[in-house]
């Protein structure tokens, strides 16, 4: 009985939808096919499932472990510290931030030195880093999930009206029609992102990990969310715009790790304009401006969704503003004749030289 009563309190008609229509209503429409809630919590994890298979156990090592060997990328490990049942919790528990307090407590209990403690859990930290070769796996899996999927994208909204007038993602609201393609590429997406939140759980922390894991989780939740409301039409226009301007990120990042530096600059350079022009340019200018000012005067209707669409749409952009700081960053580094450091993928750990000399390689 709660649970029914705490349902149909979050799916209150009068929140998600606009003032006349029903959930019945529009499910059971004989004249469109509405989306159907439970997909977006079944097919997806279906797909993400099969994004892992073919990941780590046909794509990497039959075609991207191959490949990184040709291009040099060497898979190069620290060879970890000796085990030490108390330094490797304290490791486990602060990673590479244990204070200064814990580390001089574990010198006296192991009967060493503070800078001894100190370097085993930099080794420690080390050894656990990912490989060149882990690196570079991981981003010819996202470069070719991006291309494929970019091209996916115009082949799907090509024919479809809103694709070349925005307005039409919002005439005849709510009731739109989803097509099969259009239901594929919304499936696809989900699949993708669930099957990196799931990869991301286990992967080596980034300076931007925290703002990547909020990016993922804020992504499901407004795919999913405009799935719920039927403001799929908009949600293409979202995806499309998005996904283009990380692949020569991802192509700068290996070209590093295969020591291509001048074709990471090169790229570097696509990349840049790439995202100012789409993350801080269309997204804003195209869509935002038509959700935010053109959506309510077509269905001359307030209802909260609507409010909280732009929310999460508009947290979306700040996380983008974020990002966009630490890429100038590299601009500006750049201007100041440094080498171009991918600040958005460079760990939180970094050992000083002389105690990298120390750390001896397998």
């Amino acid at each position: 009985m709660a649970g029914t009563a705490l349902s149909a309190w979050f799916w209150s008609e009068s929140v998600w939808l606009p003032p006349g229509y029903t959930w019945d209503l529009l499910v059971h429409a004989q004249h469109f096919n509405y989306p159907k809630f439970y997909d977006v919590w079944t097919y997806p994890f279906l797909i993400a499932g099969a994004f892992i298979f073919l990941r780590y156990f046909v794509l990497t090592p039959f075609m991207f472990t191959p490949l990184a060997a040709a291009l040099g990328v060497k898979d190069t490990r620290i060879r970890p510290p000796p085990p030490n049942a108390h330094l490797e919790a304290l490791f486990r528990q602060y990673r590479s931030h244990t204070p200064v307090e814990e580390v001089r407590k574990a010198a006296h209990t192991a009967g060493w030195t503070e800078r001894q403690v100190e370097r085993w859990l930099r080794q420690r930290a080390m050894s656990a880093r990912t490989t060149d070769l882990g690196k570079f796996c991981g981003l010819a899996w996202e470069v070719l999930y991006y291309m494929v999927y970019c091209v996916f994208g115009p082949l799907v909204l090509w024919d479809k009206p809103w694709f070349w007038d925005i307005r039409h993602c919002w005439y005849g609201f709510p009731e739109h029609d989803l097509d099969t393609d259009v239901w594929w590429y919304y499936m696809v997406a989900l699949g993708f992102y669930w099957c990196m939140t799931i990869t991301h759980t286990f992967q080596h922390r980034r300076k931007d990990s925290n703002q990547l894991f909020v990016h993922h989780i804020l992504t499901i939740v407004l795919i999913s969310f405009s799935w719920a409301c039927n403001f799929v039409r908009i949600g293409t226009l979202v995806l499309v715009v998005h996904e283009c301007a990380d692949i020569p990120m991802l192509v700068a990042k290996m070209c590093k790790l295969c020591g291509r530096q001048s074709w990471m600059d090169s790229l570097f350079v696509v990349f840049l304009l790439l995202w100012l022009s789409t993350r801080t340019g269309i997204y804003p200018v195209w869509i935002l401006r038509s959700t935010f000012f053109e959506a309510h005067v077509i269905l001359n209707v307030w209802y909260p969704v609507y409010y909280i669409f732009n929310g999460m749409l508009l947290s979306l952009l700040l996380i983008h503003l974020g990002w966009t700081y630490l890429i100038l960053r590299i601009v500006v580094r750049k201007l100041q004749n440094k080498q171009i450091d991918d600040v958005r993928s460079s760990t939180e750990y970094s050992a000083d030289e002389n105690d990298d000399d120390s750390c001896k390689k397998d």
